[in-house]
């Protein structure tokens, strides 16, 4: 399946066996790599400890809080970069449909 030559009748064949396996992978590398730059899960594990070692209630509760902040922000960014990359996903899936109906349309308006 892999050494067919591709042309426009195989090019939809291709299209979503092969390429579809590309880009799904790509969005594995994309979304692993944006929840393991972001620090999500390590930072949630390591809430309840102070920051710089200040153990007192003030540093306690500062230092709460100031994880809050940072973990809302962190989830944001990568709910976002998730978002996105999942755009992307459908988008490559319904690109060919689209031009495909595009294309008829072009064809049937000027014939």
């Amino acid at each position: 399946m892999q050494n067919f030559p591709l042309n426009l009748l195989t090019l939809p064949i291709w299209w979503y066996t092969r390429g579809l396996t590309m880009v799904w992978r790509w969005y594995k590398r994309r979304t692993n790599f944006a929840l393991q730059s972001t620090g999500l899960a390590l930072f949630a594990r390591h809430m309840w400890e102070p920051l710089y070692q200040d153990y007192t209630r003030s540093g306690r509760i500062l230092s709460f809080f100031l994880r809050i902040a940072v973990l809302l922000y962190k989830t944001l960014v990568s709910g976002l970069s998730l978002v996105y990359y999942g755009l992307f996903l459908v988008v490559y899936a319904c690109l060919l449909p689209a031009v495909l109906v595009m294309i008829i349309f072009q064809i049937l308006n000027h014939a």
